[in-house]
């Protein structure tokens, strides 16, 4: 665990990222363009457009065709059918519409809106672009977090970060949808009391605690800061993280015959 200090600092000069890319090479350069070097036990926030992308998880909406789920669903909520056909490909379940937003439970067990589907800055709107999630967020960190290593020697944690919204407020905030070598939740030590000696219990959502923090420095349009380098962030390492010892499983609907 950390002492009292956290700093955060969003790298710049970060390019566009295309598939294919280096993400683990493209970070350490501009960690060192920026003046700066890592070391063990700092962690490195990247949001997720950038790791799909480096993926190849960009699809042009021409090449999707709807099904007529598809387009039953999109005349409901008023979006491009084409759109609603990547939600359903990349979701298990709908679990709720709010308006014109589809809550969904996706295929690497996060629920979402939309299955993680995301036109912005996945190219120009009128050329019909659209961002799928990586599909194995954990794995994606696992693989920057292990090309770091080989590149620098230091351990390091990653999180995979994504804006996610919450049916009971207002806007979207940063979450992690991918580990690597950082434990999710963080449990208090049997020893551990309030300010009145009284025994401590509840655990800690840390990740999402750290890509929220990591996410008021990217921003969420033009601003180019998809990495944070975090120093001193308190965490337990976790060589076997997963977002799934994160995730409770939601209650689905009894009656998905509407999205048949």
């Amino acid at each position: 665990m950390s002492g009292w200090d956290m700093t955060l600092r969003a790298l710049p000069g970060i390019p566009r990222i295309t598939a294919g890319d280096d993400l683990g090479a493209v970070i350490i350069k501009a960690i060192g363009d920026d003046g700066h070097t890592l070391t063990d036990g700092d962690v490195l926030v990247i949001a997720q457009k950038v790791v799909s992308k480096a993926e190849d998880r960009v699809v042009r909406l021409d090449t999707v065709t709807p099904t007529d789920r598809a387009r039953q669903l999109a005349d409901q909520i008023g979006r491009d059918p084409r759109l609603v056909q990547l939600y359903l490909d990349e979701s298990t379940a709908v679990l709720q519409i709010i308006g014109r937003h589809v809550v969904t439970l996706d295929k690497r067990g996060l629920v979402d809106t939309s299955g993680g589907v995301d036109s912005s800055n996945a190219g120009i709107f009128a050329e019909g672009w659209a961002c799928l999630l990586p599909v194995d967020p954990d794995a994606s960190a696992r693989r920057i977090r292990a090309r770091i290593r080989e590149l620098t020697g230091t351990t390091v944690a990653v999180i995979v970060s994504d804006s996610h919204g919450n049916p009971h407020r207002e806007g979207s905030a940063g979450a992690a949808i991918g580990l690597a070598g950082i434990a999710a939740v963080e449990n208090p030590a049997p020893n551990d009391t309030d300010l009145y000696g009284n025994p401590m219990w509840g655990d800690l959502n840390r990740v999402d605690e750290l890509a929220g923090a990591a996410s008021a420095l990217m921003g969420q349009s033009s601003a180019a800061r998809p990495v944070i380098l975090l120093r001193g962030a308190p965490y337990t390492p976790d060589e076997n993280a997963n977002i799934r010892s994160l995730l409770v499983q939601p209650t689905l609907p009894s009656d998905t015959s509407q999205y048949e």
